[in-house]
Parts: structure tokens; sequence; C-alpha cells
């Protein structure tokens, strides 16, 4: 079984291969390596080596991600530890419908192959790190199916479009002592709208909606996460020598479902534990010449203290994080590109009783990653 699982993979690059010798193919690798300390003394690394390939035919693509981490803990307490796995394969296949109907139309199968690491032990456990401080906190998920439809129509300066989607989320074991963890299904619902000002003008208003069915181990409801709604707004200005974007976007997420004691019956927490989300991106590029572009970001974000009071055990105080990012990319040939990124970041978090204690602390690392693109 385990061979099996390696093999798909590159059973389904070969078959897209053989569909045609004149289909385009695009090869993606590169690194990314992130490390961070906090106030604590804790600290922590991880190396991300990603491999993705895609390939079109006509109204047909295909794409699959696969790849490597390596990830280190150092507690500010005991012993640090470490983990080397191969990560969970992606699968996605889709096929575009354009200028037949009155509406453009994008249907999209995606799989997600269980290759990564399961069944962590207690040990293992604290390496899955908060998705602020590395690429990769979750090492491997049971098998996934998720069917996407979406729907896009232009009028004049306007664009807009829907996409829904459903993810059936496949049992895996999530620890050594969680077995048997069925993670409950997903359900989302996008929508964006686009004006052009003027030739460099262009603004977007969007928003995302989800939905979460209940988590169970061994058929027992465990937990169901709260509905998440995203609303975001972006403005972007593009002159001949540069361009400049600015995005501005607002998480909620609403009650969860937690087990009720005794009874073990999933209620409606009496107050929100989760705090709104507010996050501004603000991204900048400069064309040196047609093949080689220079790029800048910031990042802000703020997560609000959540609606129970500090001396509740389900008290989760404020987060705010400031990151600066700097790269390059560089065409050398029409079937050769390659990006540099380097990122640094500070991040400070309040106190928080939930799901554990852990005292206020700051947080300071940064990135380094590079990826190479071919095309054939």
């Amino acid at each position: 079984m385990k061979k099996l699982k390696w093999l798909l993979p590159l059973v389904m690059v070969s078959l897209v291969a053989g569909i045609s010798s004149a289909a385009d193919f695009q090869v993606q690798t590169g690194f990314q390596f992130d490390r961070w300390d906090d106030t604590t003394k804790a600290k922590g690394s991880q190396v991300y080596i990603p491999f993705r390939l895609e390939a079109q035919f006509q109204q047909f693509s295909f794409s699959v991600l696969t790849g490597y981490a390596y990830t280190y803990y150092d507690p500010s307490a005991g012993e640090s530890r470490s983990l080397n796995h191969a990560l969970d394969t992606k699968l996605n296949f889709s096929y575009e419908i354009l200028e037949k109907l009155p509406v453009d139309v994008l249907i999209g199968l995606d799989f997600n192959l269980p290759t990564g690491k399961t069944a962590l032990s207690q040990k293992e456990l604290s390496l899955i790190m908060d998705a602020e401080l590395v690429s990769i906190n979750r090492f491997g998920e049971g098998m996934n199916v998720n069917p996407t439809l979406t729907v896009a129509k232009e009028w004049g300066n306007w664009v807009g479009g829907i996409g829904i989607g459903y993810i059936w989320r496949g049992k895996y074991d999530y620890s050594t002592n969680m077995k048997e963890y069925d993670p409950g299904d997903i359900f989302n619902f996008n929508a964006e709208i686009r004006y052009d000002f003027s030739r460099y003008w262009k603004a977007r208003l969007f928003g995302n909606y989800t939905w979460y069915e209940k988590d169970q181990v061994l058929y027992t409801d465990q937990y169901k996460e709260g509905d998440f709604f995203l609303v975001g707004l972006g403005v972007y200005y593009s002159p001949q020598k540069w361009d400049a974007g600015f995005t501005l976007r607002n998480i909620i997420r609403m009650k969860s479902k937690f087990q009720a004691q005794p009874s073990g019956v999933l209620a409606i927490e009496e107050k929100n534990s989760h705090g709104n989300e507010w996050i501004a991106d603000l991204g900048l590029r400069y064309f040196l010449s047609e093949r080689t572009t220079l790029k800048s970001y910031l990042q802000g974000l703020l997560i609000q203290e959540n609606d129970y009071p500090a001396d509740s055990s389900r008290y989760v105080g404020k987060r705010a994080k400031l990151s600066l990012g700097l790269g390059a990319s560089r065409i050398f040939n029409p079937h050769l590109e390659a990006e540099l990124l380097v990122k640094g970041f500070v991040m400070h978090d309040d106190e928080a009783r939930f799901p554990e204690y852990r005292s206020a602390r700051t947080y300071r690392g940064f990135s380094v990653g590079a990826q190479l693109t071919g095309r054939f």
C-alpha cells in the first residue's frame, strides 16, 4: 500500500505526459528555509523543498504538487526534536469552457493523497508549529476529494465571478493516541468583482464563506469549527515601469461547538473563542528590464483578543505581526526563470489560556526562499 501511494503521482504524471506531445509543461522546484525564536528562549526552523509539475492541453490542465520537509523545534525547557518526511501529494484536474456560454466556466477536481506523515508521536506533535512561524504546519492528512465549480462574466470594465467547492476529508490517525480521526467535510463559497477605472487603476472586492462539518474520533463527536467569513478589498496601480497593490482583509469566525461535560454532546460555546482578524498587504514591483523584476512587500496582521474574560480558561489575547520581504526574479530564456525572496518578521502574542496556558511573548524570525521554473 505504501509503495502504491508513492507510485500513484508518478503514474498520473506519465499519463498526462502521454496525452499529447503538444501539451505545455511547467516544472517548479526550489527551497524555503524558515527560522524563528522567542523571548522565552524557544526556537524552531524548517526546510521545505517543493516539487510541482503542471501540464495544459487545450482546455484541460493538470498539476501535481509534492514536497519534503525537515522541521526542528527546541523548547525553552526540555529536549529538542526534529522530523524528516515527505508531505502529502496534491493532484488537480481542471477543464475550462471559454467564450462558448454566456459565462466562462472552470470545473476542477482536487485530490489529497496521503503520502505524508500521520500517527505522530507525542514528541512529534510539538513540531506542528504556528502557521505564522513556518511554511508547513501540517505533515499529512487522509485521502481528500475536492470538486469545484467557478463561473465568471465580463461586462465592459467589470468582471465578476463566483465559486463553490466541497471537500470530502477522509479518516486518518492524527497521532498515536488519536486513531481513526475524521476531520469532517468542508463547504466553501467564494465571490469576487473587479473594476478597471483606467489603464492604470484597478480595484477588487472579494469574499469567502466556509462551513465546517463536526470532527469525530471513533465515531464520537469531538469539535465543530465555527463558520468562517472573509471580506477583502484590493486596489492596484500599474504604470509601465512599476506597479503596486494594496489589499485589506477582515476575517470573522463564528462560535465553535465543544463537548459539553458530562454529557459529551457538542454545544455552542458561551462566548466566541476567536478574535476578529485584520490583514493588510502592500506589494511593490519594479521592472528593471524585460527580464528582471525587483519585488518588495509589507504585511501587517492584527488578531484581536477573543470574547472571554482574561481569567477564563478559554481566553486568548491579542496578536500583532509585521513582516517585510524583498526579492527579485529573472527570466533567463523562454524556458527558465528564477526567483529569490528574503523575509523578516516580528510578532507579539499577549497571554493566552486556550488550548493551554501560554505566557506573553515576542517572536522574531526570517525566511529565505528560492524558486526555479522550467517551461517546455
